[in-house]
Formats: structure tokens, sequence, C-alpha cells
């Protein structure tokens, strides 16, 4: 049980996050104070507000694409690219919010965005238009229950953080609340075969966008894996495409029993991938500062 037992609850990417309430000092009180203040995430803002799905369309080269994600799958988010005429077009009044379910005609013309194994099962979709650094984007969020609308207003977007992600939040040597007498493993998880892979089917129009789509769906991994790790455990994304995993305290730990936990964990994330991220060990220490060196 334990860490890998917390790790099969946390395998569907449709999963609810709460936000712990715990209080301390360190890392673990700092984190929770921003998310309680700000939303340092775009993910932290979709769980505060109880979405399961949701993702921002902004322009790259011309073109909007999804570019901040949660609970979206890598075919969907590479899917996403459209132009300003499309959305001119279906978001065509002065509306800023535009609430679709399948009763509609018109919730059928964003079908087109959604990857195979989704499409069919959405009920819902919302979309919100509002202005960020002096441009239009769009808010979407679906959900897969009938019964369930959608409540989003344009304020609600007035929290949102789009200039942070969640892999690019980084860690000092005295962020850390962990004994350090404690024993780390550490490992990595490289990313970039696996994520290309699974977007292989889907032609993207330019290198900008094309890096934009792996961006999010890198920003996105580095939040589930947090989550399904967190602390005293630490997870910190490393350029160019892989994530770093220090466990504390957790003794016998299988690799390949843990590779195949991470493997569901990503499973619906990356489209059930032919080829899933490979987890490599990078050792043990009792040495602090050699643990949080190899996560910077």
């Amino acid at each position: 049980m334990g860490l890998l037992s917390h790790i099969s609850k946390s395998s569907a990417i449709k999963k609810e996050t709460a936000v712990s309430k715990k209080s301390g000092t360190g890392l673990l009180a700092r984190a929770q104070k921003s998310v309680a203040d700000s939303y340092s995430t775009f993910q932290q803002w979709a769980k505060s507000y109880g979405f399961e799905h949701c993702g921002v369309f902004t322009l790259v080269h011309g073109m909007y694409v999804i570019s901040h994600a949660y609970g979206i799958d890598s075919q969907t988010i590479a899917n996403s690219v459209s132009s300003k005429d499309f959305w001119s077009g279906t978001l065509d009044s002065k509306e800023t919010v535009f609430n679709y379910s399948k009763d509609d005609q018109d919730f059928y013309d964003f079908l087109q965005f959604f990857s195979f194994d989704i499409k069919n099962e959405i009920c819902h979709i919302s979309f919100v238009k509002f202005n960020q650094g002096g441009e239009q984007t769009i808010l979407m969020i679906f959900n897969m229950d009938s019964s369930k609308k959608i409540n989003i207003s344009l304020s609600d977007t007035a929290k949102l953080n789009l200039s942070e992600r969640a892999k690019n939040l980084s860690l000092s040597k005295k962020d850390t609340d962990v004994s350090k007498n404690a024993e780390f493993q550490m490992f990595t998880l490289s990313l970039s075969e696996s994520v290309e892979s699974s977007i292989k089917s889907v032609q993207l129009p330019e290198r900008s966008i094309y890096n934009c789509v792996l961006e999010c769906i890198y920003d996105e991994i580095t939040d589930l894996m947090s989550d399904a790790f967190p602390l005293p455990d630490i997870v910190a994304f490393a350029e160019p495409a892989s994530v770093k995993i220090v466990l504390t305290n957790k003794s016998s730990i299988d690799e390949l029993l843990l590779q195949s936990h991470i493997n569901l964990l990503l499973t619906d994330l990356l489209c059930k991938p032919s080829v899933f991220p490979l987890l490599t060990t990078a050792g043990k220490t009792r040495n602090f500062e050699q643990a949080i060196d190899f996560l910077n």
C-alpha cells in the first residue's frame, strides 16, 4: 500500500483533486498559501473550482491552441489548433460566456478538437472569452456528466495565472520540510519519446505551435506527478523533457513496479501510448543537498 496505493488512486486523469489544508512552514506551507491567495498555476485554479477538464486557448503564430490544460489528453491538446476565423464565427456575439450541451446544434462544432476516446462522452462544453496580455484568450471547460452543468463567469478568470507553470516551479535548499537524516531515492522519468509518439498522428502546422503543445503536455504531466508524489516526496521538471523524482524514506521500492504504476497514472493523459515514459534510477543518498541539487 502506501506510495503505490496512492499512485493507483491518482491514476484517473478525470479525478477531482482537493487542495490539502495542512499547515506548517517551508515549502508545504508556502505552496498552500500561494494556492489560497492567487492560484500559482492553471491546474491549481482548476482544482479550486472543482473543474475536472479545462484548457486555455491562446494565440501562437497567429493560430489558437491549448497552451494550458488540466484533465485534457495529449491528442486533444494537439487537435486544438484553430483559426481566429473559426472562433469569431462560432463565438460571434458580444457575450463573454457560452454554454453548450448535446441538445444544441452548435455543440457539435467543437467535437473536432477532442480525441476519439472522449468525444462521444462529452455532455457539456463552456467557453469564456477574456483578455490576457492584450490578446483575446478563450477558456474551455467540459464535463462528461449529463446531470452536472458547468458554472463559470467572466469574473472567475480574474484569478487565472497563465504566467507560471507547474513545470517551472523551482526549489531551493531551504524550501523543504524534509528531515536531513532521511534517505532519498532519486529517479528520472524521460518524457520526450512517449509524448511525441502520443501526438504523432496529428499534423501540426508550425514548429512554435508544436513546441507549445509539447510544453502544455509536459506541464500537465508534472502537475499530475506532483499530486501522485506529495511532500515529503518531491517532483520537478527538468529541461528539455524529463521529470525528476525524489522519494523520501521509501524503503525497498521496486523500480519495475514503480514504472508500472506511473504507466497507469499517465495512460489516459497520453492516450494509451505504445511507448511509455522511461523511469531510470539515479541512486540513493542521505545527503540532503545532493538530493535538492539533483532536482534542480
